[in-house]
């Protein structure tokens, strides 16, 4: 992941003071910002719809002019799911493109993703399955780390689609695109010669004004979110956009709870393998410890099903007598 650039915004001061201070150090905010990213998606269609081209082949004419930024979150199934919100969502004639800035890997990202392009799948086949059929859902993905580079070869983008061992597509309406901005980014810091696209995505990884302009020089569509990027940090309504450290825990909070969750999971299943060995009440104890708290109804009622008494059921699950008979 790249690492932040340390600047020391001064605390406890005005916001007219936090933006002059930054401006006047040639500092912007930097376009993977969640909120800076949607706004440049949202904001510079001339460098959306050229970037977007060469990523998916569509015309760029085509992206700009049909153009229509959808609402990024998703709509809930049921009362226990949780709220999924994308980066970016826009919409095209026969094409749904979901862009995701993925600012470091972690264990669940890739997961966390599918579970976005599931459900803009699943959106579109609650409308009807021939509706759904000519629709395209394709997911982008930004990616700040290089985990898929032994698939990417000498281009820094990897096309993913559900296919059998023969290599036969399964359908034509999924692709998912992983995109390595850093090796756009080392090329830059080692002086190597651009493309249009490395300097397309370069030009989101940087917060110096001057080595923004400078990479932007003479080009249209990275003048186009050279100016946004200025536009958005001279704008005093955003600042405290830029929280590095908010971010850090904001980005590790989606990592732990990833991993309680699988933790979870494995405790209940270990339990629940560790009573078949040693004998239903010794591990239904030990399945307790090891799972979810949440998990003692369901151990209860199985064990009623299979005819155990309620007070053995009291002593390995540790619910009341009560709490037990109202599951029968």
């Amino acid at each position: 992941m790249k690492k932040l650039r340390k600047i020391n915004i001064p605390k406890n001061v005005s916001n007219e003071k936090i933006r002059d201070y930054m401006i006047s150090n040639n500092f912007v905010y930097e376009g993977t910002l969640d909120s800076v990213f949607k706004a440049i998606m949202g904001g510079c269609l001339l460098y959306l719809g050229d970037i977007i081209s060469k990523l998916t082949g569509l015309d760029k004419d085509f992206i700009i002019k049909n153009f229509k930024e959808q609402n990024v979150e998703h709509k809930i199934a049921n009362a226990l799911e949780r709220k999924k919100v994308s980066d970016f969502i826009f919409k095209l004639p026969g094409f749904i493109i979901n862009l995701e800035c993925n600012r470091g890997y972690w264990d669940g990202l890739i997961e966390r993703n599918d579970a976005y392009f599931g459900k803009l799948k699943g959106e579109l086949l609650s409308k009807g399955e021939e509706y759904s059929k000519k629709i395209k859902v394709i997911q982008i993905n930004f990616d700040i780390f290089d985990n898929f580079e032994e698939c990417l070869g000498k281009e820094n983008i990897s096309k993913f689609y559900m296919k059998n061992n023969e290599n036969i597509i399964e359908t034509k309406t999924s692709e998912k695109i992983h995109i390595d901005m850093m090796k756009s980014y080392n090329k830059y810091l080692n002086g190597e010669e651009l493309t249009k696209l490395d300097k397309e995505l370069v030009i989101l990884m940087l917060d110096d004004y001057l080595e923004i302009k400078k990479l932007a020089k003479g080009d249209d569509e990275l003048m186009e979110v050279a100016d946004k990027l200025y536009e958005l940090t001279d704008n005093i309504d955003n600042i405290g956009l830029y929280d590095p450290e908010k971010r850090r825990k904001e980005e590790e909070a989606l990592k732990i709870e990833y991993h309680s969750k699988i933790a979870e999971e494995k405790g209940i299943e270990q339990g629940i393998e560790q009573g078949i060995e040693q004998g239903i009440e010794q591990g239904i104890e030990q399945g307790i410890k090891t799972g979810a708290n949440n998990e003692k109804k369901s151990i209860a009622k199985n064990l009623l099903n299979i005819g155990m008494p309620i007070k053995d059921i009291v002593k390995a699950t540790g619910l009341s007598k009560k709490q037990i008979t109202m599951l029968m």
